[in-house]
């Protein structure tokens, strides 16, 4: 059996190519242009109503998906050098623009998602309520929602995406709700919290006054519905369909066991924030997103030498996948990660 080769070459690598070199004017450029376009697209609509409505809508929510992502590299501490910058990122694109709490974020993503992918039990990304990725999930629901699962699973999950948004933001409410009670009144709290203020004051509030309760709600309802079913289209494919595992292998490979990157044009790729380059993101997650294509030609290159899986597939057969897994997900088992180890990883010359 070989050993697990170690990871410190394949970052040698990478530092030699200027991968973990920070790309921050880029980035603030390509925030601004999301912004801009989101502002032009929201400005139109006040001019011609509804039926610009019919098509900007959809246009803002990718625009609005896009940005908020942009909160995600300087979660990840990707976008600059600079601590403070990086914060600053997060909490303007996370609670400012789209009123989800960056602390919320931090727990949920960066800790248990990235510590641990496609873990039963322990990642949230694969346990979006009221679905279950396995049958032990399954069998932990509530009567109601186990019903719900064995009725409605195989179908309902993408109409209900656009309600994604909205079970986020419960969630990270309560967790700022919460937060206080481990953690006290801290500054990055306060921070947080005076963010969410003026998200729902801009979006909401300041155009009631304007407009109407009425037309804000219903616009600010259907950019965020959007920008949800997005959200799904951007992560859903990158786990799902890959193994569920009851626990996990304690090394660096289980990254690349449950990660897989998505072929995509260029032009989609801008919008995706470096999250169709996957495996490269989990296994070094400081890397700015406009390195992330040259991380991974380098990656792949260095896995084939060492034997190491590194799945890589066209999107749109990733997202056929992940549908499919989403439709009886409920019914699966989870898997052995010793199995998942001798079936993906250099036909099982790797020791698990």
């Amino acid at each position: 059996m070989q050993s697990v080769p170690e990871l410190g070459s394949l970052r040698n690598e990478l530092r030699l190519a200027g991968v973990f070199n920070h790309q921050e004017l880029r980035s603030w450029l390509k925030l601004a242009l999301l912004l801009g376009g989101t502002a032009a697209c929201l400005v139109t609509i006040a001019m011609y109503g509804w039926y610009a409505a019919l098509f900007l809508v959809p246009v803002c929510s990718v625009l609005c998906t896009a940005a908020a992502m942009m909160g995600h590299e300087g979660s990840h501490r990707s976008t600059s050098k600079s601590p403070t910058r990086n914060s600053f990122m997060a909490y303007f694109a996370f609670p400012l623009l789209s009123g989800l709490s960056a602390l919320y974020w931090r727990e949920k993503h960066d800790r248990l998602h990235h510590g641990h992918p496609n873990v039963e039990g322990v990642d949230p990304d694969i346990r979006p309520f009221p679905f279950a990725s396995t049958n032990k999930e399954h069998l932990k629901c509530g009567p109601k929602e186990r019903w719900f699962q064995r009725t409605f699973q195989k179908w309902a999950f993408w109409p209900m995406s656009t309600l994604m948004t909205l079970g986020m933001r419960r969630s990270s409410l309560l967790h700022v709700y919460r937060y206080p009670k481990k953690h006290g009144f801290t500054k990055d709290w306060w921070i947080d919290v005076a963010c969410q203020v003026t998200h729902y004051t801009a979006w909401l509030v300041i155009p009631s006054l304007i407009w109407g309760p009425l037309v804000a709600f219903l616009l600010y309802s259907a950019i965020w519905a959007g920008v949800g079913v997005f959200l799904a289209l951007v992560f859903l494919p990158a786990h799902a369909g890959l193994p569920i595992v009851a626990e996990q292998n304690n090394d660096w490979i289980h990254q690349l066991e449950t990660t897989r990157n998505l072929q995509l044009p260029k032009f989609i790729s801008f919008f995706f924030i470096g999250l169709d380059y996957q495996a490269e993101h989990h296994l070094f997650p400081k890397i700015p997103h406009q390195h992330l294509p040259k991380a991974a030609a380098i990656t792949k290159a260095w896995c084939e030498r060492h034997g190491v899986v590194y799945l890589s597939v066209p999107y749109l057969h990733a997202l056929v996948d992940a549908a499919k897994f989403m439709a009886d997900g409920w019914q699966r088992e989870a898997s052995d990660p010793i199995e998942v180890r001798a079936g993906l990883v250099g036909m099982g010359r790797l020791a698990a």
